[in-house]
């Protein structure tokens, strides 16, 4: 900082405007990537839980209420591709804070980033996980009983 003008080189080399990015503050496309690093596995845990649920209790229901055996593969086939997609969307999640985390320690530390970095990787992991379990269920369990 410049003693006399109160500046920073920074400042005095764009005439006074400073970006994010110069003066080491978060940008908001960071601090957007590590909040939606964060949200992303539980919502899709709880749409994973979700969707299960009524995929099968919507299929079973109606070829019951009709007398014509469920398509229990098929219903399985449906629940596992649904929570792949999720696991695929977590597990993206899941890179894009670990990525967070690297930024924010590389550019001299952005603490409240860095922390929702590791609380995203730390998500990913736990909520991968249940959809992992979720996705095993039509695999061992009878799918309409």
């Amino acid at each position: 900082m410049d003693e006399t003008h109160g500046t920073t080189p920074a400042e005095l080399a764009t005439g006074g405007r400073v970006s994010a990015e110069h003066t080491g503050r978060s940008t908001p496309r960071g601090t957007r990537a590590a909040v939606t690093a964060v949200i992303v596995p539980p919502v899709a845990w709880v749409a994973a839980l979700g969707l299960s649920y009524v995929v099968q209790d919507f299929t079973c229901t109606a070829y019951a209420s009709n007398g014509a055996p469920a398509p229990s593969a098929g219903v399985g086939a449906v629940i596992l591709a649904t929570d792949a997609v999720l696991l695929l969307l977590t597990v993206a999640a899941g890179l894009v804070a670990l990525r967070t985390v690297r930024h924010a320690r590389a550019d001299g530390g952005r603490p409240l980033q860095a922390f929702c970095g590791l609380l995203g990787v730390m998500l990913a992991v736990a909520f991968g996980a249940g959809i992992v379990l979720i996705a095993v269920n039509p695999l061992v369990l009878e799918v309409c009983p």
